[in-house]
């Protein structure tokens, strides 16, 4: 990566960190007045500007990407989020879950990438991590219903977003076994394990938030959505590339 490269994706990290940090002082101000509004201006446009600038990190690993292929799948991936975003932006949600399911499928298929030759020469302790993650993340997705059902508002939750559910499970599976088995770079690894982390942490809140009753415990959920969602973003797009 050239320097003139490497110093405009620091310009654009700094930038997100600094857009990150106004719309989440934002969002808290929101405690102190009680102002239960989903989205206030401008933290709503702040937050928008990051995905497009994280996308942008994804769009332009160009010839530092560690191959083709790997980098037609992220931007594609992160294209199919753009359009999710405007499609929850316009009010058609089930139309925005599909796009993000899109997404996690791209990433599933990226970060899974030599899975059958890694596994097969694992170590024991490698599969024992890996049987401990399947079972953190079976456990987590079997105990969401409950969880759902306990503060569901409507009684009606589609099927559609229990299917998202069990994609977004398999990506955060994905995802860490990417890291254990090491399927890319170390340090390209460890980005997408801690990125599918927040994005799964991020995607759990955005389930609650559409399910709780508007109060405190609700703003404090709203509130870290983005916390988790632009840091995922982030760590995603930035493991396009190659480092030396």
């Amino acid at each position: 990566m050239s320097a003139g490269k490497r110093f405009l994706i620091s310009i654009i990290v700094l930038t997100i960190v600094a857009l990150s940090i106004w719309s989440i002082a934002l969002d808290i101000s929101r405690f102190s007045s009680l102002n239960y509004s989903y989205d206030i201006y401008p933290s709503a446009l702040l937050k928008r500007i990051n995905v497009i600038l994280a996308a942008f990190i994804a769009w332009g690993v160009g010839k530092d990407g560690l191959s083709l292929k790997d980098s037609r799948r992220m931007k594609a991936a992160f294209m199919f989020i753009i359009l999710g975003e405007a499609a929850f932006a316009l009010g058609g949600t089930v139309v925005g879950v599909c796009l993000f399911a899109v997404s996690q499928t791209l990433l599933i298929i990226r970060n899974s990438t030599g899975l059958r030759d890694k596994l097969s020469h694992a170590s024991q302790i490698q599969k024992r991590r890996l049987l401990l993650s399947s079972l953190t993340v079976f456990l987590i997705l079997a105990a969401m219903p409950f969880l759902f059902s306990s503060l569901i508002k409507v009684h009606n939750p589609t099927v559609i977003v229990y299917l998202y559910g069990i994609l977004l499970s398999a990506s955060l599976l994905a995802g860490l076994t990417n890291s254990i088995l090491g399927l890319l770079p170390g340090r390209n690894s460890k980005m997408v394990a801690v990125g599918m982390i927040c994005f799964y942490c991020c995607d759990i809140l955005v389930g609650l938030d559409a399910v709780m009753e508007t109060g405190l415990p609700w703003l404090l959920v709203n509130s870290f959505i983005w916390i988790f969602y632009i840091p995922a973003l982030v760590l995603l797009a930035l493991s396009c590339y190659r480092y030396n």
